[in-house]
């Protein structure tokens, strides 16, 4: 079975400054017994919140590249000395080992993203910026719309990342189904953005709802139902 945890049953600390930090599930391996600790590919998934009026501090990773996923409000991003707006529904790739720093200092209200990482062979990437709201929809053949933000490097004009596999946002419509997935080689994180839905692998069904963070590891076959009224939407993490 997919292992299944909310962001809210997380204990949330201040990291990089400002933000509220509510830590996500990260990789094996780690002292501590924290059933979080799961993941074999990714190297971290967690969550952010910055108030209005608060800049979190200017930082880089060596041999980690990141991607932050605006989930609400909007703000600026510094990266290599510029400033770039963000928004809601943003996916934005930021290379290893350069500077960054998140802005919210020009609103009253809450900026909120998730931070991705993965561990890099050196550093370095093309730093990009790409919502969903940009990105051409794509059918399953069944009863789920796709929308792929970041691919893994090549000559797309999505590809930028060097670890990862790749960021996308996916819907289910109302009374149907996804495809049902197996990839043996990609592990993968799904956060629910909205409403509620079921997970159902190796004949059972668990239930998901907003705020889930969801881990797929390789080889399971799987499928998400939606048999409520409202469209099930959610974040999928590849690495």
């Amino acid at each position: 079975m997919a292992y299944i945890r909310n962001w809210r049953d997380v204990q949330p600390k201040i990291a990089h400054l400002s933000a509220i930090h509510w830590g996500g599930l990260r990789t094996r391996g780690r002292s501590s017994e924290d059933d979080r600790d799961r993941l074999e590919r990714l190297g971290g998934f967690a969550r952010h919140a910055l108030q209005g009026r608060k800049t979190s501090d200017h930082h880089k990773h060596e041999n980690t590249e990141q991607v932050y996923y605006i989930l609400s409000g909007s703000g600026e991003v510094l990266f290599d000395n510029k400033r770039y707006p963000v928004q809601s529904g943003d996916a934005i790739y930021l290379p290893s080992g350069v500077y960054h720093q998140m802005f919210n200092d020009m609103n009253e209200t809450w900026l909120e993203h998730h931070v991705i990482s993965m561990n890099v062979e050196g550093n370095g990437g093309k730093f990009t910026i790409r919502n969903w709201n940009q990105v051409p929809p794509q059918g399953d053949g069944a009863g789920a719309i796709r929308w792929r933000q970041l691919g893994y490097k090549g000559k797309e004009e999505i590809s930028c990342l060097r670890g990862m596999r790749f960021i996308d946002r996916e819907a289910v419509q109302p009374d149907s189904e996804a495809i049902e997935r197996y990839y043996d080689d990609i592990e993968q994180v799904y956060y629910v953005l909205e409403n509620r839905g079921i997970l159902q692998s190796s004949g059972e069904k668990q239930e998901i709802t907003e705020g889930d963070m969801v881990h797929i590891p390789m080889g399971m076959t799987y499928r998400i139902l939606n048999p409520y009224q409202e469209w099930l939407s959610y974040l999928i993490m590849a690495g």
